[in-house]
């Protein structure tokens, strides 16, 4: 085997171990405040077959602080089993109880390591809490108003007004 055969080979592997994982999310999700919330997060990579990987999930920041260790998302995440991360190639949870902090923009990022690692991560989902009252839907995006109603009313007309 020629030197120049063998540096293609080479450059070949070193290419297939160096691969990103490809991951994919929805852009937005909208729920009501108190529901539970579905963030998808699946990922591509050709030739996978590794028995070692794991997923986590920012808030607002890519690195930022995992919101499986925040104190903020205790006991309201649900993960997916390690069979359907590694089988069905999926890294959801469902975020219950959803408040209107929890808006934002969560990104999710899955990796791989063995011998070699790969990592990859999505472009986010921006999470949209909404909350309902009596015939009103106010949606908030991490700035909160309440309105009040005024109705003010003489034989004629009747006004509605909020402050």
């Amino acid at each position: 085997m020629k030197g120049s055969e063998l540096l293609l080979i080479l450059a070949a592997l070193q290419a297939s171990l160096s691969q990103n994982i490809e991951v994919s999310q929805i852009p937005e999700v909208n729920v009501i405040e108190g529901s539970t919330a579905n963030l998808e997060c699946s990922y591509n990579m050709s030739n996978l077959d590794l028995p070692t990987g794991w997923y986590r999930w920012y808030r607002h920041v890519l690195h930022g602080i995992d919101i499986f260790l925040s104190d903020d998302f205790k006991n309201r995440i649900t993960i997916e089993t390690k069979e359907d991360f590694l089988n069905k190639r999926s890294a959801s949870i469902k975020l219950h109880n959803v408040g209107l902090t929890d808006t934002g923009m969560y990104f999710c990022e899955v990796e791989f390591s063995a011998s070699f690692h790969r990592k990859g991560n999505g472009n986010g989902t921006f999470l949209n809490v909404t909350v309902t009252g009596e015939g009103i839907v106010i949606i908030f995006i991490n700035i909160y108003y309440f309105l009040q109603p005024i109705v003010s009313s003489n034989l004629n007309d009747c006004i509605v007004t909020y402050q």
